[in-house]
């Protein structure tokens, strides 16, 4: 086997890491598909994988990284979620990602964006549908990095192969 070859399929297997990282929340899924394309790039010297497609794959990592951090807020305030609930949300799932891998991504934004609106509001029904809200919101954002993962790959192997 060639070095190339070698090169290409450790590249494989770096974003095939980066698309379980979609929802397995330690894992910087986009990201990482991002590296391993700009690496492969580098390593072949920018002629297959050119500039302009890097400046495209990274305009995508940016903009998954940002529906990243928006998609539990907007879940939670479509669901009537106050901005206590929301900052609860948010909090659960810097929380959740550390403390119970990975289903605490899921967990634990309910849970802050529950109890940060109970407490605001007294009002049990609401407080948990903020807390729906927000997992709806996180698992948009999964969908939605699942399939934006899968183009990236996609496009990279047709322009390499």
């Amino acid at each position: 086997m060639n070095t190339e070859m070698i090169v290409l399929i450790i590249v494989l297997i770096f974003m095939f890491m980066g698309l379980l990282g979609t929802f397995l929340p330690l894992i910087p899924g986009i990201p990482l598909i991002f590296i391993s394309i700009t690496a492969y790039a580098w390593y072949e010297g920018f002629h297959v994988i050119t500039p302009k497609w890097i400046a495209f794959f990274a305009v995508l990592t940016i903009l998954s990284v940002f529906i990243n951090y928006i998609a539990t807020v907007l879940g939670a305030k479509r669901f009537g979620s106050s901005s206590c609930g929301t900052a609860g949300a948010v909090i659960g799932a810097v929380i959740g990602i550390f403390i119970l891998p990975p289903l605490g991504i899921f967990i634990f934004p309910w849970l802050g964006a529950a109890l940060f609106e109970y407490l605001k509001n007294k009002d049990f029904n609401m407080a948990v549908k903020a807390g729906i809200g927000a997992v709806a919101g996180i698992v948009s954002s999964m969908l939605f990095n699942i399939m934006l993962a899968l183009t990236m790959i996609l496009i990279f192997v047709i322009k390499v192969f």
